[in-house]
């Protein structure tokens, strides 16, 4: 018995390194699939301290045991630091290693997960940011804060930067700070251009493109989905500078104490804003807020909150007071600038909306409840097109809809 042993088991090793070498001529760079291979089958992935005890081989490059200090982290994350490789395979396509990758591995007690973004940044080496976006800022104020918007989510999935002007409205409203800065743009020139298939719907072709070229997407990107991830880090660029915020702050003050309240803690302020002017019989295909819809919002917050101030801002004043419910708080912004009205607007407790992108980012950028007038397209026209089928991809989630 002993001898059979003793025969058996070097033929199998044998056995074993000459399907090994087999497998390698058949494989073109793809190690990460050998190393968790063999981690499994060896039952070592399952022993804690296996990025404590364990180098691993990728293509005859030896990757040393992590330090106390990486083993804190994932062991996805320090793997990408430690390794640079790509996933090119013969036979294998890239649909099976983002396949593989979505798996999860676990181990005693920490659980590792080897997720889509793993490949991103892997793929787009996303720690670089040598690549750029840059806007092509069209339309009004909500317009440009669409455009600039979409590209900061882009940018920050793909590990890339933008572009902005020096001398553009944005910079002059906003501190952008982590935007690239420019008194000359003319590279903005240069860059790949790609376009959107609808104005205000998500395309998700419009983001396959590498991270190693230059791009300028068009044309309005009027969807949060374009930067939904990046959500908070983008509403830090929308700070507004401090000269414009201390007038709104201004204006607030005295419209709490022109109704005798002592501090905004006193009171629930509401903003409003209130688009017509050039909507109104557009061909187009612009609907505009109904004054039912307007008296429904205005009782909604109403009967929902005690001693509310709505402090309203319209292109059309005489429409808006004849339409606005009776017995309730108003107040009326006259400030010819735009960026006034934003700034001071969303330092209210909530916000009800008409149509456009102008009260949208008032909306945002405010925070509470908001609401919005559900139809802002007419059915068959031109712009009803440029939306989703049922409006989600531009209406903010958690927005109330009437």
């Amino acid at each position: 018995m002993e001898r059979r042993k003793r025969i058996v088991i070097p033929c199998l090793t044998c056995a074993f390194v000459l399907i090994f070498f087999v497998f390698q001529t058949n494989v073109n760079k793809f190690p990460i699939f050998e190393v968790f291979n063999d981690q499994i089958r060896n039952g070592i992935i399952t022993k804690r301290n296996w990025t404590k005890n364990h180098s691993v081989l990728f293509k005859g490059k030896n990757i040393k045991p992590l330090s106390k200090k990486v083993r804190n982290e994932s062991t996805r994350k320090t793997l990408l630091k430690q390794t640079k490789f790509t996933f090119t395979t013969k036979g294998r396509n890239e649909s099976t290693t983002q396949s593989f990758l979505k798996q999860t591995f676990t181990t005693k007690g920490i659980k590792i997960s080897t997720m889509t973004s793993a490949i991103i940044a892997v793929r787009n080496n996303s720690n670089n940011k040598t690549h750029f976006v840059c806007p092509v800022f069209m339309g009004g104020f909500g317009n440009t804060m669409f455009q600039l918007a979409a590209h900061f989510g882009v940018a920050m999935s793909k590990g890339m930067r933008v572009i902005v002007a020096n001398n553009s409205e944005l910079n002059r409203v906003f501190k952008l700070e982590d935007i690239d800065i420019r008194h000359n743009t003319d590279i903005c020139k240069t860059f790949i251009s790609r376009g959107e298939r609808q104005n205000c719907a998500y395309d998700k072709n419009l983001l396959k493109f590498s991270s190693f070229q230059n791009i300028r997407l068009g044309q309005y990107l009027q969807s949060w989905k374009y930067f939904y991830d990046f959500r908070s880090q983008l509403k830090k660029q929308f700070t507004f500078r401090d000269h414009l915020l201390q007038e709104a702050k201004s204006k607030i003050v005295q419209t709490v104490k022109r109704f005798n309240r002592g501090s905004t803690r006193d009171v629930t302020l509401v903003g409003v804003r209130v688009r017509r002017g050039d909507m109104v019989n557009h061909k187009f295909g612009y609907n505009i807020a109904t004054p039912e819809y307007l008296t429904k919002a205005v009782q909604y917050f109403q009967s929902k909150y005690k001693n509310v101030v709505f402090i309203i801002s319209s292109q059309d004043i005489p429409w808006t007071k004849a339409n606005m419910p009776n017995n309730t708080n108003v107040e009326y912004l006259t400030s010819p600038k735009r960026e006034i009205i934003v700034a001071t607007l969303t330092l209210c407790n909530h916000t009800i909306t008409t149509v456009g992108s102008f009260s949208w980012w008032i909306g945002w950028l405010t925070g509470g409840e908001v609401t919005y007038f559900k139809w802002p397209a007419k059915e068959g026209s031109a712009l009803r097109k440029q939306y989703s089928k049922d409006f989600s991809d531009f209406y903010y989630p958690g927005w109330i809809g009437m």
